[in-house]
């Protein structure tokens, strides 16, 4: 299958009422057409909605990515691979091609024959029970996948009904074309006609109320507020409310949307009895909502303190994201991803060519059953990839913010002693010592919210690691996950040796084969050395020598996140006592003092400081004497 340039990252989640909250499987791969047929498979609308991300920087950064997105990314990977000069992959983009149609024809079947998952007889029928299902079929359709279905899902989705389905198909295209021409006024609600919008409204709320949920379920939303947003400045019933309230979450603009939706149940040319309670209903709501003042969002940072930490606590966005960042700090990681995804890729389309040639009314053959049993250990594999990277950079997130304490720390006590110094020069003990219990306070209280600031990072660590390996709960499963961490990522304790060796032997490789080239010696029983294979040892040395330099990357920063994720499982060490907090701002007095170029400190910080410092007889403990 071709590569893109693009990385997928399609996540799922549980919406049957009795499974709700829990995440689904998730996917991470760089191929459309491997991502596009795991949407089709996995997502339903009675058990997993499923929700995507795409990345064209490897993963840095994430922008959401509609099914329809991706299924043209899918069709444009076939469209290549068709036009491919090599004849055994344009016949491969034929079977890739029958194998998603077939996969969209059974997503298809799910939401003709959908039943609700609180339904008392929760039976499918054995066909689509009504007329409106095959058109609620059709809206579905296009909502999610921005098409017409075409002929080689309908020739898949009619095969699997016993009796003919003649007005199944036709109805599926009406369905799917009023639709798409919904999501054009969706797209730019200034083109249409009021009753044209208003139909839109009412095709667009069926879809969002109910049962329909995840992705699909926004995509209807987010269509209605398109619509809304134009509809209320245009319609003369709510344009003036709109102008005098245009702040969406204003109750008399939200008393304009409220009629709008109801007006578009009843219809422009509706029951006059019926607009005419509409238009009263509106009427007393935007009165009622005008009597009250208009409470605007305080959006002013006042009052806002500074993070402890900047930048810190940090959440990631989700775990498939997190396993794609680690790939950009670890270079072993992201060869290994990249390699396994590619892996999958070839099963994948050696297990769909294996589907294609087996004979449906027999029974699999080996060939099919070692396809499928490849396809699923290496999909195991990638996700048990995934899962390691992701808490690899959950803990490397913990060890950034661990690193940038200190500086914190050290900002923390000249804020203090900048403070201290703003105030009046003190000229009695006293004041001494109140100057001492200010510039104290002042960093005790910077101190706590930073140690604040770690527990809430070490906490967001600690549930990434129950999350993605629940078994991690006693000191046993910690240490199996510390060790798949670190030695099922290729950076063991002989990780270093094995490479180094790795490049000797490359590199002895290359000189043998460089002398036989230039000598032009043949050795008997086989061919001559030829170019190519001077190419190929040189190739060789520069993979092992590009490992050596990966591994000298990878391995730090893995220890590094490793190290962090073991303090986060312990318990939390308790904060400095004062004694402690003393003893190493003294510390850090003294080596500012000793410092060649250290500015002097004003007199007011000399004399605190000289109160704070216990003389060498009279230490107290935790302190060293000067």
């Amino acid at each position: 299958m071709p590569d893109t340039d693009r990385l997928y990252a399609l996540s799922s989640t549980y919406n049957h009422p009795w499974l709700s909250g829990p995440d689904g499987p998730a996917l991470l791969i760089h191929d459309p057409v491997v991502a596009m047929r795991w949407y089709l498979t996995t997502e339903r609308e009675e058990n997993l909605a499923v929700t995507g991300h795409v990345s064209d920087d490897h993963g840095a950064t994430w922008r959401p990515l509609r099914p329809r997105d991706l299924m043209a990314d899918a069709e444009h990977a076939l469209t290549v691979m068709a036009h491919d000069d090599a004849l055994q992959t344009g016949q491969s983009a034929g079977v890739f091609r029958d194998a998603l149609a077939a996969e969209a024809a059974d997503w298809l079947d799910h939401r003709l024959r959908y039943v609700q998952p609180d339904d008392p007889t929760p039976y499918r029928p054995e066909e689509p029970s009504s007329p409106e299902a095959w058109q609620r079929g059709g809206h579905i359709w296009a909502l999610a996948l921005g098409t017409l279905p075409d002929e080689q899902v309908l020739k898949h989705l009619t095969a699997r009904f016993t009796r003919p389905q003649t007005e199944g198909a036709a109805l599926l295209r009406t369905g799917a074309a009023e639709m798409l021409d919904a999501l054009t006024l969706a797209e730019n609600p200034a083109h249409g006609e009021t009753t044209q919008l208003l139909a839109a409204l009412v095709l667009f709320h069926r879809l969002s109320f109910g049962f329909e949920t995840g992705q699909l379920h926004t995509l209807a939303e987010d269509a209605q507020r398109s619509i809304l947003d134009h509809l209320i400045t245009v319609h003369p019933a709510t344009a003036r409310v709109a102008e005098a309230h245009p702040r969406p979450g204003h109750p008399a603009n939200e008393a304009a949307r409220a009629y709008l939706r109801r007006l578009s149940f009843i219809g422009a040319d509706g029951e006059q009895r019926l607009l005419d309670d509409a238009a009263a209903a509106l009427a007393e709501a935007v009165a009622a909502a005008e009597q009250q003042p208009d409470r605007v969002p305080d959006t002013s940072a006042q009052g806002v303190q500074s993070p402890a930490i900047p930048g810190y606590p940090k959440h990631l966005s989700g775990d498939l994201q997190a396993a794609a960042q680690w790939r950009l700090i670890s270079p072993v990681a992201r060869r290994a991803a990249e390699q396994t995804m590619d892996r999958l890729a070839r099963a994948t389309a050696a297990l769909a060519e294996a589907t294609a040639a087996a004979d449906v009314n027999q029974p699999a053959s080996p060939q099919e059953d070692a396809a499928r049993i490849a396809h699923h250990s290496l999909q195991q594999e990638l996700e048990e990839l995934t899962a390691r990277h992701a808490l690899l950079m959950h803990a490397s997130v913990l060890a950034d913010a661990e690193a940038a304490a200190e500086p914190a720390k050290h900002a923390a006590v000249v804020a203090a002693a900048q403070a201290t110094e703003a105030q009046p020069r003190p000229s009695t003990a006293a004041e001494i010592v109140a100057a001492e219990d200010s510039f104290m306070a002042h960093v005790t209280a910077a101190e706590d919210r930073i140690a604040a600031t770690l527990a809430e990072q070490r906490r967001l660590t600690r549930e990434a690691l129950h999350r993605i390996f629940p078994h991690a709960v006693t000191s046993t499963g910690r240490h199996t996950v510390r060790r798949n961490l670190l030695e099922n990522s290729g950076l063991g304790i002989d990780a270093y040796t094995q490479a180094s060796r790795a490049i000797g032997e490359s590199a002895g490789k290359l000189r043998s084969v460089e002398a036989a080239y230039r000598s032009g010696a043949v050795s008997i029983g086989r061919p001559p050395v030829s170019h190519e294979d001077v190419e190929q040892a040189r190739a060789a040395l520069q993979r092992a020598e590009t490992r050596f330099a990966d591994l000298g990357v990878s391995r730090p920063n893995t220890l590094r996140a490793l190290k962090a994720l073991d303090a986060a499982v312990r318990d939390p060490s308790p904060s400095d006592a004062p004694a402690a907090r003393a003893a190493r701002i003294a510390a850090q007095s003294r080596e500012r003092a000793a410092a060649p170029a250290a500015p002097r400190t004003s007199p007011a910080a000399d004399q605190v400081h000289q109160a704070r410092t216990p003389s060498p007889q009279h230490h107290q403990p935790g302190l060293r004497p000067t």
